[in-house]
């Protein structure tokens, strides 16, 4: 392809940085130019009408990243191996991992020159569109296992790539992809450790290693694995919440702690699926249930009236019989209905949640002892539960809970 056809995607919010490497791209031939000033904008272009062959972006951009961007073009069965190019003037390694992690075909650091820029662009373009015979079987098998093609096709591919560079890491760890999701772990497993042996910074081979531990329980494992390339590349936000979880259920408290910790910080605020996850690995562990709503206060609701959010992380407390926060996270609701004049709470709700409250209490009370304490607690349920009634006459929960409270306070 001529340069004159290639159409370049630039990305960078800086309008400086912007007017330097266009002139940069022109004086190299390159005419065809989109630019775009953030990854959420040029997500928009690449998804358009108009075909892009290779991306330069800037690392660190509002609305969405450039290692968000390179994420999303690597997970797309369309684009997953357009051309990619990273800029950056950040210069600190844990950043550029990151963006190495995803696949990154390069990445350049400012300030560049132009014969940098043209001839890590050269090398990339031929990588991609003048393939050497190694490129092309790699590119071959990743493609039908891309696509969901044949498998056995897809591994002759990685075995011929494999073949033709024999100390490339690559073709072992696709190999190893395409046998894992063919049911034969052990196998892919020899492949990643072989992976591994011929580049130690290869971390999408140490998750995978990760993942096959968990599923096979394995969990000190997946621990010893996964640590290995944390040292390298300690700012993953999904293997740190893979490294919580395994030294969890190895009774690594610190090792949890630490991991969460780090995930509670660096978790996007709006990301509440990813706080979630966060909550459920402290309440596998009774002795971190305290910090469990540290998070909650902290991170997810901090002045505590969402009474969405009170209700649903106050039902994950109750799945672990953590009563008493269970009741304290509801009644914060009931605070907020009562107290607060415009709280915007639909009565259907506010029914949902004074029943939810009423359960609570009957679970608590069940566990005491004394017959009076026992009692006292069903009396609490049984006005709480009225309150839903109150609230919507038709919640059958409430009703059908109302009349084993009546049975039990006979």
């Amino acid at each position: 392809m001529d340069r004159e056809e290639l159409i370049f995607l630039v990305v960078e919010d800086n309008a400086m940085m912007m007017k330097i490497m266009l002139p940069m791209l022109e004086h190299l031939g390159y005419k065809n130019i989109v630019t775009a000033t953030n990854g959420l904008e040029a997500w928009r272009i690449l998804n358009g009408e108009d075909p892009i062959h290779i991306v330069l972006s800037d690392l660190i951009m509002p609305k969405m990243a450039g290692i968000e961007l390179l994420h999303k073009i690597r997970t797309s069965e369309r684009l997953w191996d357009l051309p990619f190019v990273m800029v950056t003037g950040e210069e600190n390694q844990n950043q550029l991992m990151s963006s190495i992690e995803v696949e990154v075909d390069a990445y350049i650091l400012k300030p560049y020159t132009q014969d940098k820029l043209g001839t890590e662009i050269t090398r990339i373009l031929n990588q991609n569109y003048k393939p050497s015979p190694f490129h092309l079987s790699l590119k071959g098998g990743r493609t039908l296992l891309t696509k969901g093609g044949d498998k056995n096709a897809a591994i002759e591919a990685f075995k011929e790539a494999s073949r033709l560079k024999p100390n490339e890491a690559d073709p072992y760890y696709f190999w190893a992809v395409t046998l894992d999701r063919g049911g034969n772990p052990d196998e892919a497993k020899t492949l990643l450790e072989k992976c591994i042996s011929l580049n130690e910074a290869y971390p999408k081979a140490y998750d995978l290693l990760g993942q096959i531990y968990h599923r096979e329980e394995d969990y000190t494992a997946e621990r010893q694995i996964l640590n290995r390339i944390s040292e390298l590349s300690p700012h993953n936000l999904e293997r740190n919440l893979a490294l919580a979880l395994a030294c969890v259920r190895v009774g690594d408290q610190d090792g949890a702690r630490k991991h969460l910790k780090f995930a509670s910080r660096h978790a996007d605020s709006a990301d509440l699926a990813t706080f979630e996850r966060i909550f459920r690995i402290f309440l596998e562990d009774k002795d971190m249930l305290a910090e469990a709503e540290v998070t909650y206060r902290k991170y997810i609701d901090k002045s505590m009236s969402n009474p969405r959010l009170l209700n649903k992380f106050a039902l994950l407390f109750k799945g672990v019989k953590d009563f008493e926060r269970t009741i304290f996270f509801l009644e914060k609701i009931v605070t907020i209905w009562r107290t607060v004049k415009n709280h915007g709470i639909p009565m259907e709700d506010m029914a949902i949640y004074y029943f939810n409250l009423s359960v609570a209490k009957v679970e608590q009370a069940k566990t005491f002892a004394e017959p009076e304490k026992k009692k006292a607690g069903y009396q609490e349920a049984e006005k709480l539960v009225n309150k839903a009634m109150d609230c919507n006459i038709q919640h059958q929960g409430a009703a059908k809970l109302e009349h084993w409270l009546e049975e039990r306070l006979k």
